[in-house]
């Protein structure tokens, strides 16, 4: 007998509808995404945000202009961490790796069916794509329906930024700052993109790529002790590919 849920011959599978709560998360997610294009398209609300942020931000990471490197490299820490971390949670990573697993096996057998020209197999293949594919893409589609909810936070941070440095430290004059090749480089100053949005995403980029590869591990790891994978007593792989623990003999087959 077929599972519940799965199609039979040529039926359309018919998915559930939404919970209230589910209605709700999309709802916000919806708002929050069309509030951050709000923010970008007109630069009087963008200020309005950045003001805001800016009251928050300030005190915290401000230093009053004195130290517009640590201050900009710190915002980017900030706003690497809480992104990174509201994806990572929100993200169904296992799913993920077992769907990955999942197409790269289809793909294989795919390809053999075709080698061997057997036309059954490949209709049944063809079959089952359908299916596969669906949920692959709602899968797939997770980390970008979560863009809605890191993107309006990092427009705000990002705004308040751009504020800090035209506003604040141009009026305090505070605008140059070392680098290894020159002792005076301007904020302001253009390569491709200005230099304080290259400053932001030296440390901001490779943080949060430094972040999310720390907590998979941990979620993975995790997710393999509840499943007895792997236990406090488990030897790193190098140790036991030298040879038995102590005191226990080797295994010669009986």
């Amino acid at each position: 007998m077929a599972d519940k849920g799965e199609p039979k011959g040529g039926e359309t599978v018919v998915r559930p509808r939404p919970t209230p709560r589910q209605s709700f998360q999309r709802f916000i997610m919806i708002f929050l995404g069309i509030l951050a294009l709000y923010v970008l398209i007109f630069p009087d609300v963008g200020r309005s945000f950045g003001f805001v942020a800016g009251a928050i931000m300030e005190p915290v990471i401000g230093f009053d202009g004195h130290a517009p490197v640590i201050t900009i490299l710190l915002a980017g820490l900030v706003t690497s961490t809480v992104s990174t971390v509201v994806r990572h949670f929100f993200t169904p990573w296992v799913r993920m790796a077992k769907m990955n697993a999942t197409m790269g096996a289809f793909r294989k057998e795919s390809m053999e069916a075709f080698r061997k020209q057997n036309t059954s197999r490949v209709q049944k293949l063809r079959e089952r794509q359908s299916q596969m594919m669906a949920e692959y893409q709602d899968v797939q589609l997770v980390p970008l329906k979560l863009m809605a909810y890191t993107m309006f936070f990092f427009v705000v941070i990002f705004t308040w930024l751009r504020l800090f440095v035209d506003e604040k430290l141009s009026a305090m004059g505070n605008l140059y700052f070392a680098v290894p090749w020159s002792f005076n480089t301007a904020l302001l100053a253009t390569y491709v993109f200005p230099s304080w949005i290259l400053l932001y995403s030296l440390l901001a980029i490779p943080f949060s790529q430094v972040v999310q590869r720390v907590l998979k591990y941990f979620t993975f790891r995790k997710r393999l002790q509840d499943l007895g994978e792997i236990t406090e007593f488990t030897p790193p792989e190098e140790d036991a590919a030298d040879g038995p623990v102590d005191g226990e003999p080797y295994d010669r087959g009986g």
